[in-house]
């Protein structure tokens, strides 16, 4: 920026980009025909204008909530920041993936409902099937496209609201978290020093744009005047290895996604080899949004490595959205790491303990990094006092990039537009994570309300998961949900797993749940494993994949009582 002026918002980021460099490449866009849409500065500039016209025309006025239902497009980045531009706060939303309609219009209408929204505006695909199943109305970019005048000053301040961003609802009911404009420029920038962004970097993301990891890649780019190739989900979907092919073409230096993301990548790549990719451009590759595994770490880098991508580039991180998206980020300067540790240490004594790798008794932790620049974040105990290093506690986290809290249901009379939920009195937020910090690296152990108790020891369910995956010898992952259900007659819960099904594939059911039952017992001391066999698509998901632990366990107690009753 000139004179060291550094934007106060995306909008004020997007303005000047247009003035200064009204030519230079802001986004290719690669929708889900496969098209492709090269947009200078100036051109977004005007996709904004024509979308603020149209919203005042159609009577949405600043502090409007409307609901966000399209895919990755010009349509949608014209309709999000104009939005952003004219003070109107979008909530964006998956579109519809399976054909249940009603089922996706009531909840639908639900979430229209809390968010107080006005208008939902949905692709022509979309608008005339929802339009009669909601109370308000459904309207479509091509409605909404003004003839821009005079836009006027943008509405767009640090302390306005920006957006409200559903939270991943993997622990329970998602929640609508609300980002203001100053949240999501101090994350972006925190997350430029951390990376060291550079003028030279691009940024290439198919992420779906109503996760936080995608929408606000968006905003990244433009804050950082960098040139982003986004890209509908849908391509990836059809082809993981197009992402890989994006990087090479255009040689991307930045691009995240979630641990499985990398691990159907470098599956892929074992069927398909690629003969045409040059990865030796991308420099930051974050990984996060679930948990990250030291296996899929370790696969793509030896499938790719022979591509050009440096050992440095794979970079595990740690985010929510109640933080607007990014906490902690690793060392770009090394590989990644990770920690040994004793597995009794952790059930036990709530404390990771260094252990050989070599020893039966060993977990893997990966490293997700240091905090934020700006920001601190601490490990503390039930109590609410910090705990030393290797002790594991709840994280939490404060700085300019947390939220002041939740939009408050519109039955709650006692909370305000954003209610403090989210807030410890001390300003810190509590995330509901667990984890131990290293010489002020963070390691994330699971989530606190996930936790497997069986007669007073803590077992951490995704590394119970990695074990059994290893065990069984899946090639997929996630392909085992462990949940911890009360036993009332043993007063202590007691471990299920829910197992794919394809992991059966060619094999004995009770040759695979017997290994299982045996290597349980003599690494972690469980006993009395109850075993689900279920099709992938029967295990309750987030839009954004994640499992849902407490459907999951709702599910078992359900065929439990039903056993019971018959």
């Amino acid at each position: 920026m000139t004179g060291g002026h550094r934007p106060e918002t995306v909008i004020d980021a997007l303005l000047d980009g247009a003035r200064r460099t009204p030519d230079r490449l802001a986004f290719r866009v690669i929708e889900r025909s496969g098209e492709e849409f090269a947009l200078g500065c100036a051109d977004v500039h005007r996709l904004v204008g024509q979308a603020v016209a149209g919203l005042e025309k159609h009577g949405i006025e600043e502090a409007d909530r409307v609901v966000i239902v399209l895919p990755t497009s010009r349509d949608f980045l014209s309709v999000y920041l104009g939005c952003l531009y004219a003070g109107v706060v979008p909530v964006v939303v998956a579109e519809p993936m399976d054909g249940r309609i009603a089922h996706y219009a009531a909840n639908l209408r639900g979430l229209a409902e809390h968010a107080r929204a006005r208008r939902v505006i949905a692709s022509p695909e979309w608008e005339s099937a929802l339009a009669p199943l909601l109370p308000i109305p459904v309207v479509t970019p091509d409605a909404l496209r003004g003839s821009p005048l005079d836009m006027g000053p943008p509405r767009a301040t640090p302390t306005s609201l920006a957006h409200l961003q559903a939270t991943s609802g993997s622990t329970g009911t998602p929640k609508l978290a609300v980002i203001r404009h100053g949240n999501i420029a101090a994350n972006v920038r925190a997350i430029a020093e951390a990376i060291r962004g550079n003028p030279g970097d691009s940024l290439v993301s198919w992420l779906p744009l109503f996760h936080d990891m995608g929408l606000i890649g968006i905003s990244y780019a433009l804050h950082s005047h960098i040139p982003m190739v986004l890209a509908d989900p849908v391509n990836f979907l059809r082809n993981p290895l197009s992402w890989l092919q994006w990087i090479s073409r255009y040689r991307g230096t930045l691009s995240p996604a979630p641990s499985s993301a990398f691990h159907i990548c470098a599956r892929v790549a074992k069927r398909r080899p690629p003969d045409d990719l040059d990865l030796s451009s991308w420099r930051v590759a974050l990984c996060g949004a679930e948990p990250v595994h030291e296996n899929t770490m370790r696969d793509f880098q030896t499938t790719f490595g022979h591509f050009g991508l440096p050992e440095t580039t794979l970079r595990p991180v740690y985010g929510l959205a109640e933080a607007t998206l990014a906490v902690t980020i690793s060392d770009v300067g090394r590989p990644y790491s990770v920690d040994r540790v004793d597995t009794e240490a952790i059930a036990a004594r709530g404390r990771a303990e260094p252990r050989s790798a070599a020893d039966p008794h060993t977990t893997s932790m990966v490293c997700v990094g240091r905090v934020l620049p700006g920001h601190r974040l601490r490990v503390i105990d039930a109590a609410g006092a910090p705990l030393p290093d290797r002790e594991i506690g709840e994280i939490e986290v404060s700085g300019p990039s947390v939220i002041d809290g939740c939009l408050a249901a519109p039955d709650d009379a006692e909370a305000g537009a954003s209610g403090d939920r989210l807030e410890r009195t001390d300003g810190c937020l509590r995330t509901g994570d667990l984890g131990y910090q290293v010489d002020g690296e963070l390691y994330v152990t699971g989530r606190r309300k996930d936790i497997v108790i069986i007669a007073g020891r803590n077992y951490i369910p995704d590394q119970l998961e990695t074990f059994v995956e290893a065990v069984t010898e899946s090639p997929r992952t996630p392909a085992v949900v462990a949940v911890g259900v009360p036993d009332p007659v043993l007063r202590t819960e007691q471990l299920h797993l829910l197992l794919d099904e394809r992991l059966a594939d060619g094999r004995d059911r009770r040759d695979i749940t017997g290994r299982v039952s045996d290597a349980l017992a003599e690494a972690f001391g469980i006993g009395g494993v109850t075993f689900h066999w279920v099709s992938r698509a029967a295990l309750p998901r987030t839009t954004s994949g994640k499992i849902q632990r407490h459907l999951c366990r709702k599910m078992i107690e359900e065929r439990s009582t039903a056993s019971t009753s018959d």
